[in-house]
């Protein structure tokens, strides 16, 4: 399997594997445990990697979030835990949300250690989320370093999007609209009026295009059997977790 190839197969499933973790009860379970819940389940959970960094370090990590969403998820952080803290619970909870969802399925440990193949010859270049989830220790268990390493690809694709969105001129409000609409940069924390999606649509295809060609790039760091061997376990993932 080519890197073209193994990066197109696994790129959507693991955009869409994120929503089963980040709302899943278990890994809201684990956070709960640390006293961790509502907004710093999320913002915290993922940007507590970052440590205890003021409130703009987060907001331009996370790049695509209303700065005042980010602000909010950050300060209750604090009053509920610490950053680490809350990067950990959430670690934690990944990783029992894999082994239950998927700990069945065979070759994990392979996976997982071709993912790590390809995040050793990675390295961040103003990808601080991915820089501080790959610097998280590794499970022990099969499934619970997979789920690590598919929360890795995540944000490594995303801080590439990133980069394709700054070179082509997108704001933060113009690429979720173009992307996902009006609706869901409401979810995001923006508020209308907001911009006609249609227009903006070719130019979110141009950042598309320069993040596929990045991740493209970091699977030539394995060989085509490990790309095949990812691509199918993403496959198998998928299947299981997202029916």
């Amino acid at each position: 399997m080519t890197p073209e190839e193994v990066a197109a197969a696994t790129a959507l499933p693991i955009a869409m594997l994120g929503s089963k973790y980040y709302f899943s009860e278990t890994t809201n379970a684990a956070l709960a445990e640390a006293g961790f819940s509502g907004l710093p389940g999320y913002v915290g959970g993922r940007g507590g990697v970052l440590g205890d960094v003021a409130t703009d370090v987060v907001v331009s990590a996370f790049a695509l979030f209303s700065p005042s969403f980010i602000e909010m998820g950050w300060t209750q952080t604090k009053e509920q835990g610490t950053p680490t803290d809350a990067a950990a619970a959430f670690a934690e909870g990944l990783g029992r949300w894999a082994a239950e969802t998927f700990g069945h399925l065979d070759g994990l440990a392979d996976f997982a250690a071709a993912a790590r193949a390809v995040f050793d010859a990675t390295n961040p270049m103003s990808q601080p989320l991915y820089a501080g989830w790959r610097a998280m220790p590794v499970p022990d268990d099969p499934a619970a370093a997979t789920g690590l390493a598919l929360k890795i690809l995540r944000e490594l694709r995303f801080g590439f999007h990133v980069h394709g969105l700054s070179a082509v001129g997108m704001t933060p409000v113009e690429a979720v609209v173009a992307q996902l609409g009006p609706e869901q940069a409401q979810m995001f924390g923006w508020a209308g009026p907001f911009p006609d999606p249609e227009p903006l649509k070719p130019v979110h295809q141009q950042a598309e295009e320069i993040t596929t060609a990045r991740m493209n790039e970091v699977y030539e760091a394995i060989d085509a059997d490990q790309r095949a061997h990812m691509a199918a376990t993403v496959k198998a993932i998928a299947a299981v977790a997202l029916g």
